[in-house]
């Protein structure tokens, strides 16, 4: 684990740590802090509410835990561990190293193609239980579920977020422990984790932004891991309101900060409109190397067009990881909005065009909820193990147009990933 001893500079908590960097196995605590806020999914945890209705489901492989739903992913509950896609042998990272961006691709150290599968927390600040800063039960996702990545959704300027709406609801101390247990986790587990700067006003219309708050953080987070290979960096995770031109000196500052620490781990750059115009960033990338561009895709809202809008970014050398979806509406399938559906054909589109270009994906969201976006049910424990029968389910849903309401996606979710 980590020893932090925190000071101020450039605007921002620092921290200096001691850590061990290499270890693929381990037993350390789980840390982090309670969460301070409710279960609901934030505004900002979700895709824009904009886009074109889900495209026409095609059907699609066999899930591999339990029997085959209509969608083709999904399917019952299996209760045996036994049954639940145990997997034995190389952990990801020690298979696949460091990674690496060449044209559109994600290689591994050998030059190999490589899909990560996995899953984002909650905002950090309002997550329901320390589900993500448990080292047991992602340890059994890793095993169990093949989970090769996980995503800290650090809340940034909202209430018990990093730099909170003021100073008196800031939590830096509180966030930072819980994103510093998320990533001594995963690399003791030997999987990828990515640092996401949970927010969609880093970039504001008036020209302010919070570009020396997160260089400060990025930069301490390359200090604290930049020598290990499963660090991912996310600088910003859902632009809205401003235009390219306006994010790209943010990008720019921010990966200049990390790369004078940190010279060759992966960068993801958030992208216009809720993370959804890649061609537009496409027509004028970052200059550097092993940068990848944000998509964010919720498949009962997000169909063809934003696909098509994705493949424009491709066909123009523009490569892509999918660091937020969900098998929802934009708004994670909030309950109280009467929209929590769960779309399984629609993703099922989406689930095979990330196979066909070889992208990776992290699904929103471990936690448990009543929105059709959490992956566990009420009485998941926190420390696992999360067989099936821990898993949302939308197989006793009520039928609606385009896919079923009540329930979650949590199996669905982890079948894509046993594939």
């Amino acid at each position: 684990m980590c020893s932090l001893r925190f000071f101020f500079a450039a605007g921002a908590l620092v921290a200096l740590a001691g850590c061990h960097t290499d270890a693929t196995s381990g037993t350390g605590g789980q840390g982090g802090t309670s969460a301070t806020g409710g279960s609901g999914s934030g505004q900002g945890g979700s895709s824009g509410h904009g886009g074109s209705s889900g495209a026409t489901g095609q059907g699609g492989s066999t899930g591999s835990g339990g029997a085959t739903s209509t969608g083709g992913h999904g399917g019952s509950a299996a209760t045996d561990a036994a049954t639940d896609g145990a997997s034995s042998g190389m952990t990801p990272v020690q298979q696949h190293g460091q990674l690496k961006v060449v044209g559109t691709q994600l290689q591994d150290q050998s030059g190999n193609p490589v899909q990560l599968k996995g899953v984002s927390s909650q905002w950090l600040n309002l997550e329901s239980k320390t589900f993500p800063e448990s080292k047991p039960a992602i340890q059994y996702a890793r095993d169990h579920w093949k989970l090769s990545v996980i995503r800290a959704a650090m809340g940034v300027d909202t209430s018990g977020g990093y730099l909170g709406t003021n100073a008196t609801n800031a939590n830096m101390a509180g966030m930072l422990a819980k994103v510093t247990t998320i990533v001594q986790n995963a690399i003791d587990l030997g999987i990828y984790v990515i640092v996401d700067w949970h927010t969609s006003d880093a970039v504001k219309t008036n020209g302010t932004t919070q570009a020396t708050q997160a260089s400060a953080f990025f930069t301490m987070m390359a200090t604290m891991y930049g020598s290990t290979p499963n660090i991912i960096y996310e600088d910003y995770n859902e632009p809205t309101g401003v235009t390219w031109a306006q994010i790209t000196p943010y990008h720019q500052a921010v990966v200049a900060a990390i790369r004078a620490v940190d010279p060759d781990n992966l960068i993801v750059l958030g992208t216009p409109t809720w993370s959804q115009d890649v061609d537009l960033a496409a027509a004028a990338p970052i200059a550097g190397t092993n940068l990848l561009y944000t998509l964010h895709f919720y498949a009962c809202t997000h169909g063809q067009a934003l696909i098509n809008k994705a493949n424009t970014a491709i066909a123009m050398g523009l490569p892509l990881f999918v660091t937020e979806f969900g098998a929802t509406p934009a708004d994670g399938g909030v309950t109280k909005s009467g929209d929590n559906y769960v779309c399984e054909p629609e993703t099922n589109v989406w689930f095979a065009w990330m196979a066909q270009n070889n992208i990776s994906g992290a699904s929103w969201k471990l936690d448990q909820c009543t929105d059709s976006s959490c992956i566990l049910t009420a009485d998941a424990p926190v420390d696992g193990p999360w067989t099936d029968n821990y898993l949302t389910q939308d197989t006793g849903g009520t039928p609606v147009d385009g896919g079923e309401k009540g329930g979650g996606h949590g199996q669905f979710i982890v079948n894509w990933m046993r594939e």
